[in-house]
């Protein structure tokens, strides 16, 4: 959720009438927004299991971000400062990978991509290489989150990558259950598409349904405490413009 303590709630509140058995964050649980703290510690309270993500490894210091656009650079420097001890080792406690068995096989939750928990699987090049290691792994289905556009890649017979976009009904996609998928789940906190509301996914692993979901928040408020706590002013902007 990228800090953004004003999705975050309101996905928490939105969930609550959806049937679930299970929540699972994808990383990235700090990194632009204005309340880090606030976020992992809903995440504690609540039990989330969580594996961690770029920024979390950044904000942890286990690398330098070069690779970061200016913005974020600040923003995760920014963190460093602002987390509490507490909220910082419950960062270091968590995992590259989850892996949950379920009625279609072994099931992958990784932030970015089969291959690699730092890759964006952004393309059909990407796509068809995981799909290769997933088959070595006996992964029937990964779940990742590192670009925050939602969308499917379902592997063809020939081992090609078919794209799948969220429907604009919302209706649900039903999946073959015999062919692997990646399914990005988008972003509660910092969606990319073009669309400012948040956004997750459900899953049900009997039928192999995935629905897509998207909510409004108070997006005003989680840009004012942006601007309050000193961030970039681009980082308040790009939240009304889902990008």
């Amino acid at each position: 959720m990228h800090g953004n303590l004003e999705a975050f709630e309101t996905f928490l509140e939105r969930i609550e009438s959806i049937q679930h058995d299970r929540i699972y964050n994808l990383g990235d649980i700090i990194g632009y927004g204005a309340n880090p703290n606030e976020c992992i510690e809903i995440m504690i309270e609540r039990d989330i299991p969580s594996v961690v993500g770029n920024h979390d490894d950044v904000v942890l210091d286990k690398y330098e971000p070069e690779m970061f656009n200016p913005d974020a650079r600040s923003a995760v420097m920014w963190c460093r400062n602002q987390l509490t001890e507490e909220n910082m080792d419950f960062l270091r406690e968590l995992k590259d990978f989850i892996w949950i068995d379920s009625m279609l096989g072994k099931v992958l939750i990784v932030h970015g991509s089969p291959m690699d928990k730092d890759e964006y699987v952004m393309s059909r090049w990407h796509a068809e290489r995981a799909f290769v290691n997933m088959m070595t792994r006996d992964i029937a289905v990964a779940f990742v989150a590192h670009t925050h556009q939602p969308c499917i890649w379902v592997q063809t017979p020939d081992g090609a990558a078919e794209f799948i976009t969220p429907p604009e009904d919302g209706a649900p996609v039903r999946l073959n259950k015999s062919a692997k998928a990646i399914v990005n789940v988008g972003s509660v906190g910092q969606p990319r598409d073009g669309d400012p509301r948040g956004g997750f996914v459900v899953w049900d692993d009997v039928e192999h349904l995935i629905e897509f979901h998207r909510f409004h928040y108070p997006i005003s408020q989680a840009q004012r405490k942006i601007r309050e706590a000193g961030l970039p002013r681009f980082l308040s902007e790009r939240l009304a413009g889902g990008f």
